[in-house]
């Protein structure tokens, strides 16, 4: 169902959903078509991030007594969380650029300023709109950058810090 999304042009998309709501137009159908087509990026890097987990490590949790759950939730997860969180990137930049056509259906965003600068000729509105949404665009890919380094150096720095110190002090204990 989500691949079969993505083989839709995205203002197809934006119709279909339009029709799809009795003809009613705004903020509802675009956030569903938005939503829609951006779906397939993400399930599809979390699919293919939970399957590049290597059998051996799973297995090596397995061993030591973890769930299923457990394993998902402590093995399979954090290491697969680098190609979700490029899924999520990857969704929002398209959802960025596919919210523009919203204005299409009567949502506001900066298709707005592109469309009727393209209407008017007005060629300082359309380079405000066009600025703007790909400056959106960036910023939050920015800004999922920094919030998955600050995960991983919060996280996986503390866990590993904690794990070493655990280690040295067992170490030390067993000398």
């Amino acid at each position: 169902m989500v691949s079969i999304v993505q083989t839709f042009p995205s203002l197809a998309i934006l119709a279909l959903v339009v029709a799809l709501l009795g003809g009613r137009i705004g903020f509802l159908p675009a956030f569903i078509a938005l939503t829609l087509y951006s779906m397939l990026p993400i399930v599809r890097n979390t699919v293919t991030g939970l399957e590049s987990v290597s059998a051996s490590v799973v297995e090596a949790a397995r061993g030591i007594g973890m769930s299923p759950y457990q394993i998902l939730r402590e093995v399979k997860l954090p290491l697969a969380m680098p190609v979700i969180v490029a899924g999520i990137r990857t969704a929002m930049v398209w959802t960025v650029g596919l919210a523009t056509l919203s204005t299409l259906v009567g949502a506001t965003s900066f298709g707005n300023y592109i469309f009727t600068g393209i209407q008017t000729r007005n060629l300082v509105a359309v380079t405000v709109g066009s600025l703007a949404s790909a400056a959106l665009a960036v910023g939050l890919d920015g800004l999922v950058a920094a919030i998955q380094w600050l995960w991983f150096t919060v996280v996986y720095l503390n866990v590993s810090l904690s794990l070493s110190r655990s280690f040295s002090l067992s170490l030390s204990l067993s000398l």
